[in-house]
């Protein structure tokens, strides 16, 4: 699959209503309580995300998800294929990732990644760099076995 080179490798994602809240309150901070409503399952959610991956975990994950890139690039052809992959927010050439998943990632292909990631914000990481991580990451299970 060849992606486009111009394409930013790693992008910030961050919700609508986030950018909304910003740029039409005076006091964005006193809005943004009613959307982060602490829950139970959010924060499980958010402790396990911060948990980093073993090897193993991190290579059955990336495999999942540039399969599931895959179709989405498959279906990306058609009008419904792309309503399709627009409903779920799947993207042909961007992998999204948690900030904790796509620091894993990035330091199995031996990135520098400092201050480069923040845990709680999404990001979205170019298709080819993810499966240079999994081909390393395949590499490595094989060395080991």
């Amino acid at each position: 699959m060849v992606v486009d080179a111009d394409l930013p490798v790693i992008r910030e994602v961050r919700p609508w209503y986030q950018k909304w809240i910003s740029t039409r309150s005076s006091y964005p901070e006193r809005h943004m309580r009613f959307i982060t409503v602490p829950s139970t399952q959010f924060a499980f959610e958010q402790r396990l995300s911060l948990a980093p991956r073993a090897q193993r975990e991190l290579l059955v994950f990336l495999d999942l998800r540039l399969k599931i890139a895959e179709q989405a690039k498959s279906k990306s052809t058609g009008f419904a294929g792309r309503l399709f992959n627009v409903l779920p927010g799947e993207n042909p050439d961007y992998l999204r990732l948690s900030g904790r998943e796509l620091k894993d990632v990035l330091q199995v292909i031996g990135a520098d990644v400092g201050d480069l990631t923040e845990i709680d914000v999404c990001y979205d990481l170019r298709v080819d760099v993810a499966r240079e991580a999994l081909k390393v990451l395949e590499q490595a299970e094989a060395a080991s076995d």
